[in-house]
């Protein structure tokens, strides 16, 4: 990222900010504006801004940034409010979500031909699950009912979980396919991923939440850094997963779920 670049994303950072409350009941969300600013300035529009998706530091700032997601996500879904409500989550997910990867299956075996029927479903489950930030105007909206409003938080809170194991088991059989000798191999890879990962996150919010109880009750922990040791716990559940073998994304999502519960009201 050169300087340049640099410059323009903070002006417009900044800009945003200046009118984000004014903004705030549009139907112009900021993932919408940042991507429109992409548009508009990338290399399809004015070309002035250098982004190369293949940098080391941009692979990092994006790991960063789902960690965080996914376990700020997890950490808000009431679960008290989920189990009045069940339902309509459980219809959004154990239904909507599988038909919209098996369209999004057909679609993209029909837009590009030379995928195959398991590359596609790949494509189909990446591109599945949405955050509840892109309909930010009607999850916000107090027009729209309260058991609605909560269903599609806890839905996009989920998503990106549920949908990960199932993305690793599509490419781990398309990979299978590609590559019959390393069937073994990328099976185990994939059992790994979707076990040590969930038990990870769960050790670890268990632990670090025993601990913050422990400080806290102690009078040692400042309030400031009692929110800077949950985003550290996040870290650490990506980072001791991926260390084990299992998936550090699903386990950054499994502790902020469970960390989200054990914490409630603090």
């Amino acid at each position: 990222m050169d300087t340049t670049t640099f410059i323009l994303i903070a002006c417009f950072v900044f800009g945003f900010g200046l009118f984000s409350k004014r903004l705030a009941t549009s139907p112009l969300t900021p993932p919408l504006a940042f991507v429109l600013f992409g548009m508009l300035f990338g290399a399809a529009g004015a070309g002035w801004l250098h982004l190369d998706v293949g940098q080391g530091v941009m692979h990092v700032l994006a790991e960063l940034t789902l960690i965080l997601v996914l376990f700020g996500d997890a950490s808000r879904i009431d679960w008290f409010s989920l189990r009045k409500e069940l339902g309509l989550p459980v219809r959004l997910l154990g239904i909507g979500m599988p038909l919209t990867i098996a369209l999004g299956t057909i679609l993209g075996k029909w837009l590009f031909p030379e995928l195959s029927w398991l590359e596609a479903a790949v494509l189909g489950a990446v591109l599945a699950p949405t955050d509840a930030a892109l309909g930010q105007a009607v999850v916000s909206n107090p027009a729209v009912p309260v058991r609605v409003r909560q269903a599609l938080n806890v839905e996009s809170g989920l998503n990106d979980g549920i949908v990960l194991p199932a993305v690793l088991v599509l490419a781990t059989f398309a990979s299978m396919q590609a590559e019959p000798d390393a069937a073994t191999g990328l099976a185990r890879f994939a059992l790994l991923q979707v076990t040590m990962g969930p038990l990870v996150g769960l050790i670890v919010a268990v632990l670090g939440n025993r601990l913050l109880r422990w400080s806290a009750d102690r009078g040692w922990l400042e309030p400031t850094f009692e929110r800077l040791l949950g985003l550290a716990l996040a870290l650490l559940a990506f980072a001791c997963a991926e260390q084990v073998g299992g998936n550090g994304f699903i386990a950054a999502f499994v502790a902020g779920l469970t960390l989200g519960h054990l914490t409630r009201g603090r």
